[in-house]
């Protein structure tokens, strides 16, 4: 698409936001609530809100790798993974990635937050940050029988209700499956008892999915939170419109002002202006990708591409993390329902007549916080002690490295804080052309070692970054993450969820025996796959140990920009990020709130 020459001045306003995926719609919807201050919301993608790929939950597979969708996001080859690309789909319209995700509502631990506070980011630890990760949701009740039987994160043990846009659901029926996954890991002394959303859950549980109560739709950023915030006359959105970079005054002495952005819509370019702020809520990706395009990063990436240094930072675009998880698949007895019983037809006939079937709830529910120290003996405990003095001895360091290294090493090590994130899913972990019923346990690393990169490679903002994740290049991630693959393993023999596997069944991968400590890591290199939790590429922590924002999430360098998405995440928290995209949002409006002088409503 090549924009016409000529530039069109946009109306003017007091704040622009770049981007209205998760964290921009919360950003808008909560700044809107001033009705004095005017606000302009820019979303490349359009609104899918009708759309029925988009609100039924037993439709999300349509809309993955769908470029109305998806922006299409893929890694360059990556060796720690045999030279697979890897995908990441991000979402290209109202709601960014909460209109396209998998469903689940997972949480970070207390030890997570306190370890970004330890960086210098004040304000940021458990305390400060823990009642946002109630407040941008509504759980409805699941009954008694489910607090008294399955541990959720419902308001059980005289946890406080929420009452937020976002509304999170249990499971319509929970299932023999969804009971024995809590039974097998109560076997090793691990049912979680806790509400999640406390900080210390440990073991199995049941999970909330983001999902409406009463018309079983998606329940996401786009809707929950713009919705109630589209028809304010102070708040305007134009979506279909590209960014291509943000305009700065750098006449003055100090930090350069952003003054406006520069963007592409129907053709045209236009230019609007900001009174007082700039919020880039572009994303992992897209939120660098920007600030390089501006003219902020590295002097070296920008000038191979001709673009002038407004800032020089080097740290824009690094650090980039990610969960990545291996699974295995066995194949499941009678007594475990196939989930392609019903046609679409009969799928589609139900889900529009009440709200159930199929249709009406498509994630997972069944998650554990999974610690690797209960399932090592004491001698295994100090063979790994022994590989990490090994490969966490390099002199010359970082003050980041160090703080971080010492979190996993401890996180690794402890008994209380889930090292992996698990799940149990119904798909096949890899192809299977006999379409065989499956049960299939999955496990993601909670806190990698290993980081990559993201960086422009050319001046135009609609050529995508290079995305190097670097999966698995530090030694340490494939020898913890191999040992999280062999407790999948012990789980699947273990009462009672051995008794719905198969004795003499199929198994994915084939050919490789996990109890086996090499086979382990060769299922690790040739199958694991992403879980879409990129994030850490404008990370909050101090300029000179890495950072790209402040603990007020203000650019370096800048007197009035600001990001506020999955990019700021000094260290990836353990689960699904969506709820700490969601809580950091809702901190940010509060920070932004305060420091212009807002007045809201809530």
């Amino acid at each position: 698409m090549a924009a016409n020459e000529a530039t069109v001045l946009a109306t003017e306003y007091e704040i622009i936001i770049v981007g209205g995926g998760t964290a921009g719609c919360v950003i808008a919807s909560r700044l809107s609530e001033d009705h004095n201050v005017s606000i302009l919301l820019l979303e490349a993608g359009e609104d899918r809100n009708k759309d029925e790929r988009v609100y039924t939950p037993g439709l999300r597979d349509q809309i993955l790798h769908n470029p109305e969708f998806d922006w299409q996001y893929i890694s360059v080859a990556q060796p720690g993974i045999n030279g697979r690309v890897m995908k990441h789909p991000r979402g290209k319209m109202l709601g960014g990635s909460s209109a396209i995700n998998s469903f689940a509502l997972i949480y970070p631990s207390a030890a997570g937050l306190d370890a970004w506070a330890e960086l210098g980011n004040e304000g940021w630890d458990w305390n400060g940050t823990k009642d946002y990760y109630r407040k941008f949701q509504t759980e409805i009740d699941p009954g008694q029988e489910l607090v008294q039987n399955e541990a959720s994160c419902a308001t059980a043990n005289g946890a406080p209700a929420a009452s937020g846009p976002i509304h999170a659901i249990l499971p319509l029926k929970r299932s023999n499956l969804h009971r024995a996954w809590v039974e097998t890991f109560s076997a090793f002394g691990l049912e979680n008892k806790n509400d999640p959303r406390d900080g210390t859950a440990l073991g199995g549980y049941v999970s909330t999915n983001h999902i409406t109560h009463d018309t079983h739709e998606r329940s996401h950023a786009g809707i929950a939170y713009l919705g109630q915030a589209r028809d304010r006359p102070n708040l305007h959105l134009e979506t279909g419109t590209l960014v291509q970079r943000i305009l700065f005054d750098t006449s003055t002495d100090g930090d350069v002002v952003a003054t406006g952005v520069e963007y592409i819509r129907n053709n045209a370019r236009y230019r609007a202006t900001a009174q007082r702020e700039v919020i880039l809520a572009a994303g992992a990706f897209a939120s660098p990708q920007l600030l390089e395009l501006s003219g902020i990063g590295d002097p070296t990436v920008l000038s191979q591409h001709g673009i002038q240094t407004v800032y020089s930072n080097p740290n824009i675009g690094e650090n980039l993390q990610d969960h990545i998880r291996p699974g295995l698949s066995f194949e499941a007895t009678d007594a475990v329902e196939r989930r392609d019983l019903l046609s679409a037809e009969e799928s589609r006939r139900m889900y529009e007549k009440d709200r159930s079937g199929p249709w009406a709830e498509s994630g997972c529910f069944t998650f554990a916080y999974m610690p690797l120290d209960p399932f090592l003996t004491s001698v295994e405990k100090k063979q790994l002690s022994s590989i990490f003095d090994k490969y966490l001895t390099t002199p010359n360091l970082s003050e980041f490295d160090q703080k971080r290294n010492a979190f996993i090493r401890e996180m690794i090590f402890s008994p209380t804080e889930g090292t992996a994130t698990a799940f149990l899913s119904r798909g096949a972990s890899t192809d299977d052309p006999e379409n065989r019923n499956w049960v299939t346990l999955f496990a993601m690393l909670s806190h990698p070692f290993s980081r990559g990169n993201t960086h422009i490679t050319s001046s135009d903002a609609q050529v995508k970054p290079r995305i190097d994740f670097k999966y698995y290049t530090h030694p340490l991630d494939l020898e913890v993450h191999a040992r999280h693959i062999q407790i999948l393993d012990r789980l699947s023999q273990t009462d009672p969820l051995r008794q719905y596997i198969r004795r003499d069944g199929g198994r994915l991968p084939p050919s490789l025996d996990p109890a086996s400590f090499e086979d382990a890591k060769e299922i690790i290199r040739n199958y694991s796959m992403t879980n879409y939790h990129p994030c850490g590429t404008c990370s909050m922590m101090p300029e000179n140990i890495g950072g790209v924002v402040d603990s007020k999430l203000r650019v370096y360098g800048t007197n009035n920009l600001r990001v506020v998405d999955a990019s700021i995440m000094p260290i990836i928290p353990r689960g699904n990020i969506i709820t700490t995209v969601y809580a950091v949002a809702e901190k940010a409006a509060d920070i932004i709130t305060a420091e212009l002088g807002l007045h809201r409503t809530r």
